[in-house]
């Protein structure tokens, strides 16, 4: 017999897959399945059409690690995007008008509009260090 996953021999007890990486890549691509309704080879070309990295930033997956799947809840799947875009970005903004008013925000700030100037901001003054009372 051969491993479900890889194609390799079967020795002993075991009954589908021949390493624990295989066990592990099977279990993946069934949670895939059934979450999002994908193949791990639909996966690979979204990857591949992405270059390999974030949709939104660009960067590409630490090693050992996958991009998230990022998906309207009910609704379809958009694309692949680090764990930050898709949980601290695209997670707060729920609906595209709201992304699309934070991108115009970002694109043509009022505050350039209303004093017709960029003012850049210094920072915070720095606090001035105090010896530890005892």
């Amino acid at each position: 017999m051969d491993c479900v996953v890889c194609g390799g021999i079967l020795t002993g007890r075991q009954k589908k897959y021949d390493k624990a990486e295989c066990s592990k890549q099977a279990g993946r691509a069934a949670w895939v399945w059934k979450v999002y309704n994908l193949t791990l080879d639909d996966y690979d070309t979204i990857l591949e059409f992405q270059g390999g990295v974030c949709g939104i930033c660009g960067k590409p997956p630490k090693a050992g690690q996958f991009l998230h799947i990022d998906h309207e809840h009910g609704g379809h799947d958009r694309g692949l995007l680090c764990g930050y875009c898709n949980t601290r970005l695209v997670g707060r903004l729920k609906n595209h008008e709201l992304a699309q008013r934070l991108a115009d925000y970002l694109r043509d700030p009022p505050a350039v509009k209303a004093l017709g100037r960029e003012v850049i901001a210094p920072g915070r003054p720095k606090k001035k260090r105090r010896t530890r009372r005892k």
